[in-house]
């Protein structure tokens, strides 16, 4: 052999070596994915493509292993490297789309929908009808709210049900103690267990299996009578879509006593090695078992099954049909009365898996409803529950929790109806402002004698509020209760508050009206303190943020700064439930050019006195109407709002002259009904004539 060829030959083999090593790191990725260690299989993946930058199908692979870790914009991009001549399986556009409706944009997953109805019309359809669907939802006022449980905790926490009406859920935390004999038989292993809480001794403790084993045990599901479980044992991760990932489960019947503690169990008989039971309700007085399972024989992944006892023996399980079971995945489900409630990844809904209800009428399961936003969202919620009072429990993945999986109350919204003003016997004729500004320029005003004012909406777009005709004889009668403006808001400083999706970071839900606020004053850098209103308590948020990435590196930092509890909330924005409360703003003087010198103590003194002067401007029931560039110079930019109507407001003024002179320039830009307000502690009184 001449040395050319051997060198050939040589190289030949090398490339071989490195053709096999891939190969080999490619299989390895594959593996590790398949036993749910994505973290691990990410690196592999990542690894095997700076070899093999074009191999398409491990691109495809390497995103639906950062979906899986929850790591959304990731998959996101990685899809986005597969050019469409790739030709790679067809689900990939699926996977892609599913991405993108959790992150929130339908019409970008409805584009990647499209590109699957090529090959898969029916499906296609289906997720496209999908997203329209969860469009719609998030454009109306939710039903519900969602309430984070108390027992959550900062890694996941799932599976709530109830024994005796007594909490009992699953969770990975490591906080609570165990006993000597129960740490000898139950390592410290990342394992999740399952506890019971007792609100009167207020006090969380295990559930046991046999021999003192914690480890790997739950979901549980108690019979009413409170005298048997169902119990699952599970190898389950830690990770940001779980329900999918179970392995090596068995699940158990057992007899129960008076403290919740398991006396005996035995395997459910049905129990089949290859495929899973990741959740289960034991229904009615123990003698229904609801269950979701991957075996054999179903419409899709996971199906939902029931089997009876009679007799002491269990019914051969059985499917609940097309009208439940989907060529996707329903999980988690829980019977109450004669509905349903279970989760699903393909019935029509909101992102991943969504909760849905079906009743059962003259025996025949109903077509599932979906209830809508807050029930459900972009993310995943499985896990209903209700218990004897008829409250609705879930779990979700969602943005705002505390761990990656959080557990939470739904309430349905009462409505809330504003009381009416109380209004004096005989209300003076209304006017129109330009008249009246007319005529309170002529008087001088004396800022000792300010009074509350009320603004009287009046109907029409872009049309500034009608007032009460002034009368100078009534002022301090007892016509000024009828003038008073108790329930105007400050919602913005300077800028427009958007009619869009935003997060806030909540630091706190209080029952007192008047929370103290000034605790939260050191957060002011990250942002303005908000206080929203919702059945009754008060939420205190910082905010807000409209990127969610931002949301987080703040969350990091409050945290750090000592609120644990801080949690993200991701909403439309309701002007009628927020006010803003204190602002970075207030506490530092109006920046913009040519006003005064914001250097000036005496000045920043001034601006910081709880009367300050300011300008009313106008009233829409619309606030695009508002043009900010007519007066952007003349002041700090402030929104109020009052019923539904926004009030614009001018600020920064040193003394009531400072104000007058920019009530002037507002009205020779067009702003007619401009006039001269004072801001006493939130509330705008008009300035009394002499």
């Amino acid at each position: 052999m001449s040395k050319k060829t051997l060198l050939l030959a040589l190289a030949l083999f090398g490339i071989f070596q490195v053709e096999m090593s891939g190969q080999k790191q490619l299989k390895k990725a594959e593996m590790l994915f398949e036993d749910c260690e994505y973290s691990k299989a990410a690196e592999g993946f990542q690894t095997y493509l700076s070899d093999n930058p074009n191999d398409y199908s491990a691109i495809s692979k390497l995103a639906e292993t950062y979906a899986r870790m929850g790591q959304l914009p990731e998959a996101d991009l990685w899809y986005k490297k597969i050019p469409s001549f790739a030709g790679t399986d067809p689900s990939t556009f699926k996977l892609h789309g599913d991405v993108l409706k959790k992150m929130g944009y339908y019409d970008e997953a409805r584009k990647r929908y499209e590109d699957f109805r090529l090959f898969d019309p029916e499906t296609a359809d289906h997720l496209i009808k999908s997203c329209d669907f969860a469009k719609n939802a998030l454009s109306v006022k939710p039903d519900y709210e969602a309430v984070l449980v108390p027992g959550n905790s900062n890694v996941s926490d799932f599976g709530l049900t109830f024994y005796k009406n007594m909490p009992v859920f699953s969770s990975f935390r490591e906080d609570i103690l165990m006993t000597e004999s129960e740490r000898e038989w139950n390592a410290t292993n990342g394992s999740h267990r399952t506890c019971i809480y007792n609100a009167e001794k207020n006090r969380i403790s295990f559930i046991k299996g046999i021999n003192n084993k914690l480890n790997n045990l739950g979901p549980v599901s108690f019979s009413a009578d409170g005298k048997r479980c169902a119990l699952i044992e599970a190898k389950i991760r830690d990770s940001y879509s779980f329900i999918l990932d179970t392995r090596l489960t068995n699940l158990s019947l057992g007899e129960v006593n008076d403290r919740g503690e398991l006396t005996s169990s035995v395997p459910f008989m049905y129990n089949e090695v290859g495929s899973t039971i990741n959740a289960v309700q034991l229904a009615f007085d123990g003698t229904a078992l609801y269950f979701s399972s991957d075996r054999q024989g179903g419409f899709g992944g996971y199906d939902i099954y029931v089997s009876y006892l009679n007799n002491g023996l269990w019914s051969l399980p059985a499917n609940l049909g097309p009208e439940i079971n989907t060529t996707g995945n329903e999980v988690t489900p829980f019977l109450s009365g004669n509905k349903l409630y279970f989760a699903s990844d393909y019935h029509t809904g909101l992102g991943g898996f969504d909760i849905v209800i079906s009743e059962v009428v003259n025996g025949k399961w109903m077509q599932p409803v979906n209830p809508g936003n807050v029930f459900n969202t972009s993310g995943d919620e499985y896990f209903p529950a209700v218990n004897r009072q008829g409250d609705v429990f879930i779990c979700s993945n969602r943005l705002g929790g505390k761990g990656g999986n959080d557990m939470y109350r739904i309430s349905r919204v009462t409505p809330q109806v504003e009381e009416p003003e109380m209004l004096a016997e005989v209300v003076p004729p209304a006017v129109n402002l330009e008249e009246l500004t007319e005529a309170t320029q002529k008087n001088t005003v004396s800022d000792a004698a300010a009074i509350p004012v009320s603004l009287v909406e009046t109907a029409g777009v872009a049309r500034a509020f009608s007032l009460p005709e002034f009368d100078a004889r009534k002022v301090g009668s007892n016509a000024s209760e009828a003038l008073s403006l108790e329930g105007a808001k400050r919602i913005g400083v300077g800028e427009i508050i958007p009619n869009t999706e935003v997060y806030f970071i909540q630091l706190a839900s209080m029952s007192s009206s008047r929370p103290n606020f000034d605790k939260f004053k050191p957060l002011l850098k990250y942002g303005n303190i908000y206080k929203m209103l919702a059945n009754r308590a008060v939420k205190v948020r910082l905010g807000y943020f409209t990127d969610r990435k931002e949301a987080e590196d703040v969350l990091s930092k409050v945290r750090t700064a000592g609120y644990r509890d801080a949690f993200i909330a991701y909403e439309i924005l309701n002007t009628a439930q927020m006010e803003l409360v204190l602002s970075g703003k207030d506490e530092s003087s109006f920046s913009d050019k040519g006003n005064f010198n914001t250097r000036n103590p005496e000045v920043r003194d001034s601006y910081k006195n709880p009367k300050k002067y300011k300008v009313r401007l106008a009233s829409y029931e619309d606030p695009i109407w508002f043009d900010v560039n007519k007066v952007k110079d003349l002041g700090r930019i402030e929104q109020w709002t009052k019923g539904g109507w926004t009030i614009f407001i001018l600020a920064g003024y040193e003394s009531l002259d400072e104000a007058k002179q920019a009530q002037i320039k507002a009205v020779n830009r067009g702003y007619k009904t401009a006039e001269v307000v004072i801001d006493n502690g939130g509330i705008l009184e008009r300035l009394r004539q002499n």
